[in-house]
């Protein structure tokens, strides 16, 4: 896991404690159910394909008019 993907996985995991707090679960078990839930979300990103899914968004430039 190179440094971009272990700063997605670390993320997804924030967002996976977030909404554990605020599900009411209880403390002590939030950070391993978030960082198997945020491992769960990195083998999917993996194994989709890349028309469907999150991993479908793709950055667009758009040009400026000079």
């Amino acid at each position: 896991m190179n440094e971009h993907e272990q700063n997605l996985r670390d993320l997804a995991a924030m967002f996976a404690m977030t909404g554990l707090l605020i599900k009411g679960d209880h403390p002590s078990s939030i950070p391993n159910t978030a960082l198997k839930l945020a491992n769960a979300f990195m083998d999917a990103r993996e194994s989709a394909d890349e028309e469907h899914g999150i991993v479908a968004l793709k950055k667009v430039r758009k040009t400026k008019d000079v």
